[in-house]
């Protein structure tokens, strides 16, 4: 019997050694960007020529200038960085006008690498408010307030300033509080109009400003006698004025406001008085 040899080919499989990752150009490639990026965010945000040393502060009158500097530099110091580059501006802003009601307007500009510049314009006083139709502003308790062009109120008062207008509106005293927007700038804007107008034509102050509705406006002059507006939409000022002014011009006489009760501006055709 014969046996035939069989010849088994063995298939040696030769395994090539892996190449390192470190002769890879990708590995370099991405080491430089992660490393550039890290370097770039040490940069702006933990390099210490980059960290907010310095508040300077300008158009302050009424504010502390320490008192805003605190301010800013502890909501800066409560955060893991003080890089110029992560201050909000609009945030700090808002805290800022938040704090300090008698501050109208802010802007704050970085300067670099360590300084932050802050303008403000505080607000101007244009009349005196009371929440109430009768009671003086030593009787309120420093519930009445200065307030503003556009209606804000902003400072309590304990007694009255010599030559300021009062306007008066029914609201709940304890609910009135400083920042707070409590007159329509429109109508800030006509008493405004109406003080200037009755001054410069007529020599006669307004003594105070009631505001009975959203859609009229009382004056009381310092002649004691009153006059009506209509704060309508429809309704214009200006030619409430011009009827007034003809009125005081022609058929009212200076000395005939002695015994003048009011002026009824509210209606479209025509003028009262009594």
């Amino acid at each position: 019997m014969s046996y035939r040899r069989k010849h088994v080919k063995t298939k040696i499989h030769r395994i090539k050694p892996r190449k390192s990752i470190l002769k890879k150009p990708f590995f370099w490639i991405g080491f430089l960007l992660l490393s550039t990026v890290l370097a770039a965010c040490y940069l702006l945000f933990f390099y210490p020529k980059f960290q907010v040393n310095d508040v300077v502060i300008s158009g302050n009158q009424k504010v502390q200038t320490d008192a805003l500097k605190s301010l800013i530099l502890n909501n800066i110091n409560k955060k893991i960085s003080k890089s110029i580059f992560l201050v909000d501006a609009a945030k700090l802003s808002e805290e800022v006008l938040d704090r300090f009601p008698v501050i109208g307007n802010i802007k704050i500009n970085k300067k670099l690498p360590q300084t932050l510049n802050i303008e403000i314009k505080e607000r101007a006083p244009i009349a005196v408010f009371c929440p109430s139709f009768t009671e003086t502003v030593e009787e309120n308790q420093g519930k009445c307030f200065l307030i503003d062009e556009s209606g804000v109120v902003f400072e309590p008062l304990y007694a009255a300033p010599q030559n300021m207008v009062i306007v008066r509106q029914l609201m709940d005293k304890n609910k009135v509080l400083s920042g707070q927007k409590v007159v329509e700038q429109n109508i800030m804007k006509a008493v405004s109009m109406i003080e200037k107008n009755l001054k410069d034509n007529f020599k006669i102050d307004i003594k105070e400003a009631f505001i009975t509705s959203p859609l009229q406006l009382n004056v009381r002059t310092n002649e004691n006698w009153q006059a009506y507006f209509n704060l309508d939409q429809n309704s214009d000022i200006n030619l409430q004025i011009t009827k007034m002014d003809l009125l005081l011009k022609g058929e009212i006489a200076p000395e005939a406001r002695k015994n003048l009760h009011y002026i009824d501006l509210r209606f479209k055709d025509r003028a009262y008085y009594k």
